[in-house]
């Protein structure tokens, strides 16, 4: 139908059927496409991320291997060093140990040296050394005494030693024989000897007593003995 100039089309009802057919059409077409690539793309994507995931979980099996390897160094390094650590401590021990063994190694040969030559001192009995020493007891003392026969040593020199310690008891001057502190064997000290003896024993003093000196006396027995010696030291602070 034309009017004026202008064409009207008219459509039927089938023809517009139709044209919605073809347009719902193109809609479901259009629509499983875009599903389809998204689902290809999506399953792309999954891969890639399920290979990043392996990757991942590779990366980290390794660094805790790594980790673990690690450790175990550190653990055998700190081993390593403490057990250097304990070498060097037994080193220094066993050093000061030898060092102190090598002083009393040089007080004995000291002590040997002023047996065999004593330089200018006059032949007979000396008394080399004599030590004291606190215990833990009170009263109790660790006594020492070493005797020498000096440039007479072809025969034995015997005899007794008589020990006494003076001191203040009550007020008073005091002095207690070796047999009244010292306990056993330890009572009565004999000697017999041709270059050197060693004493050491105990001693007892009562409460009260103070001492403040000790005398050792030297009385030999039999005939051509050397001249007995006496020797005065002050106790120990």
């Amino acid at each position: 139908m034309e009017s004026a100039g202008r064409r009207i089309l008219v459509y039927s009802d089938r023809q517009l059927w139709l044209l919605l057919a073809l347009l719902l059409s193109a809609l479901l077409l259009s629509a499983w496409w875009l599903f389809d690539f998204g689902k290809r793309r999506g399953a792309v994507e999954l891969s890639e991320l399920r290979h990043d995931k392996a990757r991942l979980e590779e990366a980290l099996q390794q660094a805790g291997q790594d980790k673990r390897r690690l450790q175990a160094r550190v653990a055998v390094l700190e081993r390593s060093s403490q057990i250097d650590r304990e070498a060097a401590q037994g080193v220094r021990r066993e050093l000061a140990k030898l060092q102190e063994e090598l002083g009393q190694l040089r007080k004995e040969l000291a002590f040997y040296r002023g047996i065999v030559s004593p330089g200018d001192v006059k032949p007979g009995l000396r008394i080399q050394r004599f030590q004291l020493e606190p215990r833990d007891c009170a009263g109790c003392w660790f006594y020492s005494l070493t005797l020498t026969q000096v440039k007479r040593n072809n025969r034995y020199a015997t005899g007794v030693i008589d020990l006494k310690v003076e001191g203040v008891e009550n007020g008073k001057t005091k002095q207690l024989p070796l047999s009244a502190i010292a306990s056993g064997a330890g009572k009565v000290l004999k000697y017999r000897f041709r270059y050197f003896q060693h004493f050491e024993g105990e001693l007892k003093l009562p409460a009260g007593f103070r001492p403040q000196r000790v005398t050792l006396r030297l009385r030999p027995r039999g005939k051509g003995q050397p001249a007995g010696i006496e020797q005065s030291l002050d106790w120990p602070a």
